[in-house]
């Protein structure tokens, strides 16, 4: 029988080497500030870590790592759609009077996929889709775990 692994136990312990821990997903930025401002204070993202040129943002067991770019020599990430899930639908329908300036439309049911949901543009264009599942869930976390 595997013993479970403590708080304390180093990320390089045998037990933990080569196991899936979590993960983030990174994104240029033409204007780490703007969009840092926009997740935190619009979307409600947390400060996760902040590094050189780079601010690490959570949103429940979403981690999205936001870089800052040289916009003379590239150019930001754009692609894909970011998707923020809620418990209910009054908590979409909270986001939407916040959003409802940047929202492409009133929230609305779709059955095929059984959620509750409206979408929306970060300032950089990035598409954003807000939303509650109708049906029960099982729960998805992930733990990082620091030496």
């Amino acid at each position: 029988m595997t013993s479970k692994p403590s708080d304390s136990t180093s990320p390089h312990d045998e037990e933990t080497v080569g196991k899936m821990l979590g993960g983030l997903i990174f994104l240029k930025t033409a204007d780490r500030e703007l969009i840092v401002d926009f997740y935190t204070q619009r979307i409600g993202m947390e400060l996760w870590l902040e590094q050189p040129n780079i601010t690490i943002l959570k949103h429940g067991n979403m981690i999205i790592g936001f870089h800052q770019i040289n916009t003379l020599s590239d150019q930001p990430d754009l692609q894909g759609m970011y998707t923020f899930v809620y418990p209910s639908i009054e908590q979409v329908d909270e986001m939407y009077d916040k959003l409802k300036d940047i929202a492409d439309g009133w929230p609305r049911h779709n059955e095929r996929y059984r959620i509750y949901q409206f979408f929306a543009n970060d300032p950089e264009g990035r598409k954003l889709e807000l939303q509650a599942f109708l049906h029960p869930l099982t729960e998805v976390s992930s733990k990082v775990v620091f030496s």
